[in-house]
C-alpha cells in the first residue's frame, strides 16, 4: 500500500500536546508497535508474511491520519528460539520499512525506541541503539528509552542499583553524539520512576498507567508536571482488561459505552500526558482509534 502522504508533509489532523518542556508537540494519539511485533508470539500456526503485510498497511494508514508518533522496542518481536526474549526485532524492522518509504517525512515523524533491556552495560546499550538505527533506516531516534525495569526491589531508594551512572552517562553520550534527541525511561514502579524524574536527566517517562492501574495518579503525574517531564502511558487502553471486564459483565451484549473511549478519556485528563501510544495492528484499528479521538475532541475539547 502506498500512502497518500509519501511525497507530502503530514497534515495536522489530530489534536496535539506538548512533549514536556522540549518545545515539541505530539498528536495525542500515537502508534504503539508492540502488537505488530508480538502478534505471533510463540504461535506455531502464525502466518508472519500475512501479518506483516497487514501491519505495514496499518503503519501507512497511521501516517495518512496524521499520526506522527511511533513507539517501538527491540523486544517487540515474533520468533522465540529459546525461553528468552526474541531477537528478531520484527517491530523495528517493519517500522523501518515504513520509514524507508517515507524518507522525506523523517523530520516530521517522532520515533521512539528502547534499549534491549537485558543489556544494561555501556557497550550493550550502544550496540542495541546502533542495531535499532540500522533496522529503522534512520541515523537518529527522537526518544531513546531505558526499557522497563521489572525487578521488584526497584524503588525510590535503590533505583541506582539498576540504572547506574554508567547507564546514565551512556545515554547522555548518545544524545551528545546526535544519535538520540531525548532520553526516557519506562518501568513498573511509580516510586522509582518519580525519583528518576527528579534527576533532571529524562525528558519523558513511561509508567504503566490506565483506568485500572492508577498508581501514577498519586504522585508521578504531579512531579512530571512540576519538572516539565512528559508522561507517555504504557498500556493506556488497559491492555485488554477493559474489554475482558465488559465481556464478563455483559456476555454476548454490546456495552452501552465504548470501553476504549472511556480509557482514552481517563488518561487524557492529565495535562502532563503528551500522547497515548495505542497498540494497533490493522487499518481498521487505526481508523477506529482516530474516530474515538475525534469524538473526544468534540466532547471534552482537545487543543490542536
Amino acid at each position: 500500500m502506498t500512502s497518500a502522504l509519501a511525497n507530502a508533509s503530514p497534515q495536522v489532523l489530530l489534536p496535539t500536546r506538548p512533549l514536556g518542556r522540549t518545545g515539541l508537540r505530539l498528536p495525542v494519539l500515537g502508534f504503539g508497535t508492540a502488537p505488530i511485533g508480538l502478534s505471533g508470539y510463540q504461535d506455531p500456526q502464525f502466518d508472519q508474511q500475512q501479518s506483516e503485510r497487514e501491519s505495514l498497511r496499518a503503519l501507512d494508514a497511521a501516517i495518512d491520519h496524521g499520526i506522527t508518533f511511533f513507539d517501538t522496542a527491540p523486544a517487540y518481536a515474533n520468533k522465540v528460539p529459546t525461553d528468552g526474549w526474541s531477537t528478531d526485532r520484527a517491530s523495528e524492522r517493519m517500522l523501518g520499512q515504513m520509514l524507508g518509504s517515507h524518507r522525506r517525512l523523517r523530520d516530521r515523524l517522532f520515533i521512539a525506541t528502547k534499549n534491549m533491556f537485558d543489556r544494561m552495560d555501556a557497550d550493550g546499550i550502544r550496540k542495541s541503539l546502533d542495531y535499532s538505527l540500522k533496522l529503522l533506516k534512520t541515523d537518529y531516534v527522537d526518544l531513546f528509552q531505558i526499557h522497563g525495569i521489572f525487578a521488584k526491589p526497584f524503588r525510590a531508594d535503590n533505583w541506582h542499583d539498576f540504572i547506574t551512572d554508567e547507564v546514565l552517562e551512556t545515554f547522555l553520550e548518545l544524545r551528545q553524539k546526535g544519535k538520540v534527541r531525548y532520553i526516557g525511561v519506562t518501568g513498573y514502579r511509580e516510586g522509582a520512576l518519580s525519583a528518576l524524574i527528579e534527576t533532571g536527566v529524562f525528558q519523558a517517562v513511561m509508567p504503566q498507567f490506565n483506568y485500572f492501574y492508577r498508581g501514577a495518579e498519586w504522585e508521578l503525574v504531579k512531579l512530571a508536571q512540576q519538572h516539565g517531564v512528559a508522561v507517555i502511558p504504557m498500556r493506556p487502553l488497559t491492555g485488554g482488561l477493559m474489554q475482558s471486564m465488559m465481556n464478563e459483565l455483559l456476555p454476548g451484549h454490546q456495552p452501552p459505552l465504548n470501553p476504549f473511549k472511556v480509557a482514552m478519556k481517563y488518561i487524557l485528563q492529565f495535562d502532563c500526558v503528551s500522547s497515548i501510544p495505542v497498540g494497533m495492528r490493522t487499518v481498521r484499528e487505526v481508523e477506529e482509534n482516530v474516530r474515538l479521538i475525534e469524538e473526544l475532541e468534540r466532547e471534552i475539547g482537545l487543543a490542536r
